[in-house]
């Protein structure tokens, strides 16, 4: 195989990788490098394949040796780059793609793919100075707007922060619906708007302080919230119709009703929360008085306090190592003699001293969590959807926040709730932060 033939064959490689035919393209790839292994446009086609099919440490291998061949290759950098990022090695993925745009300092991909690295290991300041450089090169760049806007509302820069965020719906991490042929809402007063859910369970209640305003200014707001939260939204906001069918494929209410607008429940602060001042902070979920109150006798038999603890949350992606409580990390709430550990975790994970009600915390109906939440003395625990739910209900919480975290803990306090605490863990264990919390 000449170099002209060798140049066809990359061609169709590159339309069947771009197809996603990776089962396709393997095999031609693999015929290639056995006849040109040092040609490194072929390298990082392998390596690509192995990126998007979520083998990162395969992928961070080709790319090296891709570089070996062409070190001045402003695309293997990034590519580079962003096998580190998935691989956790945040640093080395910020400086590859850094490197990347010392070879072409116009080249906006370089600088976006390291703002999601900032982003990772929260350094806001870097990420909005390189999202600016990526919107100069490339005003299109939605990633660079979603990543410009976790900067501004890590740095309680609310107005630009939701402005930015409004500009990256619709991409890869934010999903849009649409259900007939209605308009994005925009803030007009007495319409009839959809207020769907997004992204994951915790995201929707955390958003969802901003509903009782949408309510307020609207003639009917339907609320498209995930199943699980259909019931304890529907009670939280009786003035809402409520459907838990975010997920359905087909959505038989919609026919129902003259649609206004529509707005991703993550889009309505960018209406009610551009100033410190406008964060009420007021409990805003009900939970079953009922199952609340049963919830509450069985507690108040033990004579303890009883305190939720959550030990895990999030993915890979959403730093779970730094979001994990083992064993010894909970030590000292499991020696005091004064309370009494309730588990809050969905995953089947258990430690020794602490209660569980399973088929309460991993219940499809969120309705259920929420009952027994509402009867807890306190929650501590690292950021996940027990803990929002807490602080929504008006609950005593007490949450962990890892030296890595999400824009919506870098400020001293909460600003959507008045019931959550901010404990950081700087440079400290888990164990020794806990030690100094006040319950």
């Amino acid at each position: 195989m000449d170099r002209e033939e060798l140049k066809k064959v990359q061609l169709a490689i590159h339309d069947l990788v771009n197809k996603e035919q990776y089962d396709v393209a393997l095999p031609i790839i693999n015929e290639v490098l056995e006849e040109h292994p040092d040609d490194d446009i072929t390298l990082n086609f392998i390596g690509y394949i192995h990126l998007m099919s979520d083998q990162p440490a395969l992928a961070y291998q080709y790319f090296r040796r891709a570089l070996q061949e062409s070190p001045g290759n402003k695309a293997l950098w990034t590519s580079l780059g962003r096998a580190c990022h998935e691989l956790g090695m945040y640093e080395d993925a910020i400086k590859y793609f850094l490197k990347s745009a010392e070879i072409d300092n116009g080249y906006a991909m370089a600088y976006s793919n390291a703002a999601a690295s900032f982003v990772q290991v929260s350094e806001w300041k870097n990420c909005e100075d390189v999202c600016k450089i990526a919107l100069e090169a490339d005003p299109t760049d939605a990633n660079a707007q979603m990543n410009l806007a976790h900067a501004y509302l890590a740095q309680g820069k609310w107005k630009d922060g939701w402005e930015a965020w409004g500009k990256s719906l619709n991409t890869k991490f934010r999903k849009e619906y649409l259900y007939k042929d209605e308009s994005r809402w925009e803030g007009q007063k007495d319409k009839t708007v959809v207020v769907y859910g997004e992204q994951g369970l915790g995201d929707e209640i955390f958003y969802a302080s901003c509903i009782p305003d949408a309510i307020d200014r609207s003639s009917t707001v339907i609320i498209d919230c995930d199943p699980k939260l259909e019931k304890l939204f529907r009670r939280s906001f009786p003035k809402a119709i409520v459907y838990g069918t975010r997920r359905a494929e087909n959505v038989p209410w919609v026919d129902s009703y003259d649609i206004d607008h529509r707005c991703a429940i993550g889009g309505l602060p960018e209406f009610f929360r551009n100033d410190s001042k406008e964060f009420p902070r007021q409990p805003y979920l009900t939970a079953d008085k009922e199952m609340s109150e049963m919830w509450k006798g069985l507690f108040k038999s033990w004579g303890k306090k009883v305190v939720g603890i959550a030990t895990h949350g999030g993915n890979k992606r959403t730093n779970e190592r730094g979001r994990e409580l083992s064993q010894d990390d909970i030590q000292p709430l499991l020696q005091r003699d004064d309370i009494i550990l309730v588990s809050l975790d969905y995953k089947d994970k258990q430690l020794d001293g602490v209660k569980y009600f399973k088929p309460i915390v991993q219940s499809n109906d969120y309705d259920d969590t929420a009952a027994l939440i509402s009867a807890l003395d306190c929650v501590v625990g690292v950021n996940t959807t027990a803990l929002h739910c807490a602080a929504a209900l008006g609950v005593k919480t007490i949450t962990l926040v890892p030296k890595h975290h999400q824009w919506r803990y870098a400020q001293p306090s909460m600003p959507f709730y008045r019931h959550m605490q901010l404990k950081y863990q700087e440079d400290k264990t888990w164990k020794e932060v806990i030690e100094s919390i006040n319950i």
